[in-house]
């Protein structure tokens, strides 16, 4: 049997806590910064800030499996 290293969990959690905070960061700013800037930079970088932060929350959900599952997802549509 291999020894578990402590710490290990407590360190998964923080590091999914991260991505939750830094995904759900991103969507505000995203949207909000879409709507400052207006017209069609401002979609396309509210576009951009808001997939990057549906990533991140996605990882802080289900890990790197859950992103390519929603990926592969997408693209079978």
């Amino acid at each position: 049997m291999r020894a578990r290293r402590p710490g290990t969990a407590t360190h998964a959690a923080h590091r999914d806590t991260l991505h939750w905070v830094l995904g759900a960061a991103l969507v505000v700013a995203g949207v909000v910064g879409g709507i400052l800037l207006g017209g069609w930079l401002g979609l396309g970088v509210g576009a951009v800030l808001v997939l990057l932060g549906y990533y991140f929350v996605v990882l802080g959900l289900g890990g790197r499996q859950a992103w390519l599952e929603v990926f592969q997802e997408f693209f079978n549509m």
